[in-house]
């Protein structure tokens, strides 16, 4: 949640308390429901809202979802600007890979909900997100094979939903050999 500024009054606390608290509503029921399948309306009757206080802090249902997505896209252009210093690709592939396996098994509910949405909800910054990883891991000109081992390991969070069973570990063991082996990492 943010931390309200010095001197926001007391009003625009409680602005940024709600704005939060439909972010985390609306986090939920698009984790469970799907992005599709949740209105605005169910995000405000959820929250015992009318649909226009929610409409009064976003502008429209893929805005809550922009929003939502904020913090794991920071933290993975954060995991990029990291994997800039290092050299040599298997080292720097097994830091991505170490990386991204360790923020989908931390972040569950928000992976889940962003392997279930179309690529055509990304907007400009996730593509360019994805071009950067794209040309950490393989260079300037990747091969058609490297674009699609690439796009591939990016379908990964859409299997964490029928992977519910396995504990932590298990999930981080499972995630990082098949992302190794779609990159064509070869085993050490």
């Amino acid at each position: 949640m943010a931390t309200p500024v010095k001197g926001m009054s007391s009003r625009a606390v409680q602005a940024e308390r709600t704005r939060q608290q439909i972010l985390e509503t609306a986090q939920r029921l698009f984790t469970d429901l799907g992005y599709e399948a949740t209105s605005l309306q169910m995000i405000a009757d959820e929250m015992g809202l009318t649909k226009a206080a929610v409409y009064y802090h976003f502008r429209a249902k893929s805005e809550i979802l922009h929003a939502a997505l904020q913090p794991g896209v920071r933290r993975l252009e954060a995991l990029l600007d990291e994997a800039v210093a290092i050299r040599g690709r298997r080292a720097r592939t097994e830091f991505l890979v170490n990386a991204f396996v360790e923020f989908l098994v931390q972040n569950r509910p928000y992976t889940v909900l962003v392997g279930k949405e179309p690529a055509s909800k990304m907007d400009a910054e996730s593509v360019a997100l994805r071009r950067r990883a794209l040309t950490l891991l393989f260079g300037d000109n990747p091969t058609g094979a490297e674009r699609l081992a690439f796009r591939a390991s990016l379908l990964l969070p859409a299997s964490l939903s029928e992977l519910a069973d396995l504990s932590d570990q298990e999930l981080r063991e499972a995630l990082h050999t098949v992302a190794m082996h779609i990159l064509r990492v070869p085993s050490r």
